[in-house]
């Protein structure tokens, strides 16, 4: 049987299992994208096992803040990445509609230059 503890709802043998996944997915994620809310997400979770190291009431507080100010830190890196991509989205599209016109034009261009040459022929 195992024993729960009263301040976390999960076993510690099963608590440091999703910690070890955790901490693999994020390290794979941030070595592909390198994308600094992803340490920010390590770091909240690898402290997340502090909770069984000390028992008096000010050092939860103390890892509650930290657990909080992480979180805002992730949030906000999160959302200037996704700020970021959504930029540089919209200026590949416009780069393309601008390939697409001139593209276009060029063929209408080509179009008339070919009229001219039949017109001149006869």
């Amino acid at each position: 049987m195992m024993q729960h503890s009263i301040i976390f709802p999960l076993p510690l043998s099963i608590h440091i299992g999703f910690v070890i996944i955790s901490v693999i997915l994020l390290i794979l994620c941030y070595k592909k994208r390198k994308y600094t809310y992803e340490l920010y997400m390590l770091v909240g979770i690898i402290s997340t096992l502090f909770v069984y190291v000390c028992k008096e009431k000010p050092y939860f507080y103390i890892l509650g803040l930290e657990e909080m100010i992480l979180l805002v830190l992730t949030i906000v890196d999160m959302a200037k990445v996704s700020k970021a991509a959504a930029a540089a989205e919209k200026a590949q599209n416009e780069a393309a509609e601008k390939a697409e016109e001139s593209d276009g034009e060029k063929a209408v261009s080509e179009e008339t230059d070919s009229n001219d040459d039949t017109d001149k022929s006869e």
